[in-house]
Formats: structure tokens, sequence, C-alpha cells
């Protein structure tokens, strides 16, 4: 029996397009597409991910996504690939396959956890420096202007405060995105200051990223996260397993 991803490679070439392409198109990581054409499930993320890569890729291609889709559910039932087999009765080599992915995936989800916190940590540690910074500032403006009257120095006070949550914004130059998983769930996150980072996400990991002023979020999983943008929580995405890509603002 053909192999899906032989199946879907030759699909591709027939289109005469190249992996390239199809990366550059539907912001899948060019690994993860060699691996899909190279039937390697064991480097991939979980099925339910898959699937949302195969349907991009069919769109792409411009055949019916969910054939597609149930044409992968079906290698998957028949050929029943290591990484997807729920077989008890594996041999050795499997099971120790096995415990092998599991554990790189732990490692892989506690370095992210710990890029996160370092992140969360460095954003934290800016404030606070600009905050010191600032209000040095606001000491030698009061020196240099001690000589201005009484009702002066209260009217250069008050406006501010009536003004802080419209110059909030503008003294930390950054946008903030905070994305909470409820769900196991892929993200992709695009700023415009930064390359593309790709996670996977449990159910309560928090994570938590800055750009000049926009993002670009790709799930396989709309309704297994939540936003967070610029301190302003934002609704739900979509439903359970849907592909989804959101520009931000």
């Amino acid at each position: 029996m053909e192999s899906f991803g032989s199946y879907l490679k030759g699909l591709r070439e027939e289109k005469g397009r190249t992996l390239e392409d199809i990366s550059v198109s539907t912001k899948i990581a060019l690994t993860n597409l060699d691996f899909l054409e190279h039937d390697r499930y064991d480097l991939l993320p979980p099925v339910v991910f898959v699937k949302g890569f195969v349907r991009s890729y069919a769109k792409e291609l411009g055949i019916d996504p969910e054939e597609t889709v149930k044409g992968l559910e079906n290698f998957i039932t028949t050929c029943q690939p290591e990484t997807y087999s729920d077989d008890k009765s594996s041999t050795v080599n499997n099971e120790s396959s096995h415990g092998l992915a599991f554990v790189q995936n732990i490692w892989f989800t506690r370095i992210l956890t710990v890029a996160g916190f370092i992140s969360l940590l460095i954003l934290i540690l800016t404030g606070v420096s600009r905050v010191f910074l600032d209000s040095e500032k606001k000491s030698r403006t009061s020196v240099n202007t001690s000589g201005f009257s009484l009702s002066a120095q209260s009217n250069r006070v008050e406006k501010p405060s009536t003004s802080l949550t419209n110059v909030q914004p503008s003294q930390t130059g950054k946008k903030v995105l905070e994305i909470k998983a409820i769900a196991n769930s892929w993200v992709r996150v695009e700023s415009d200051t930064g390359p593309a980072e790709e996670i996977i996400m449990s159910p309560g990991d928090i994570q938590v990223f800055t750009a000049k002023s926009s993002f670009r979020v790709i799930t396989g999983n709309a309704g297994g996260i939540r936003l967070r943008f610029d301190g302003r929580v934002m609704p739900v995405l979509g439903k359970s397993n849907q592909t989804l890509a959101l520009t931000l603002p």
C-alpha cells in the first residue's frame, strides 16, 4: 500500500509545487512538511495537529481537505505507525521508542516553559527599570522647575493623571500577547520584531510574547487557547481542533 506521505508528495509534484512554496503559503514549518511526506509521525506533533497540517496542505493544492484527512486516518488505522499505535503487545523495541519519544516531549515542554519564564522575567525587569528611569526624570524636572508658581506646578501634575491610560502604552513601546492553553494546542506566533516560534502547549500552560506593534497567530486548536492582547482579553477564537490564523491588532 502506498504511504500517505508518498501520496501527498505525488500530488504536490503533479501540481509543480515545491515544499518551500507550500511552507510559505501555509505558514507550516518546512521541517514538519518534510516529516509529513516521509511518514515521520514520531517527529510530528499529536495527530490532531497533523490533521490541521493536512487540511492546509490539501487546500493549497486545490484538493478536498476532508477527503485528504480521511486518507490520513485510514493510513494510520491500516498501517499503525509506531507513534500512533496503542497495541499493548508491541515489541520491546517499540516500547523503548515510545518511551524515548515521551521523554523527548517532556524535555521539549520543559525547555519551552523555561524559555517562557525567562522571557517573562526579562519583561518584568525591563518594566521595573523603566519605572526607576521615569521616576528619576520626574525628580530632575521637579528640581529644574522649582521657580514656577504653586498654581503652575499644580496644573502640571494634574494633567498627566487624567490621561495616564493613554500615555502608558507609548512609554512601554511594546505590545504584549499572553496565550493560555485550556487544551492540548499547537501554536505558531510571528512577531514583527523576531523569528517565528512554534510551541506545543498543555492545559494550564501560559506563554508571553512581545512585539513592536503586531503579531500573527496560527493554531491547530482554536477552541483550546485563550488570548490577552495588550491587556485586553480576546473572545474565544473558534471551535476545538479548528485550524485558524489571526493577525493582531
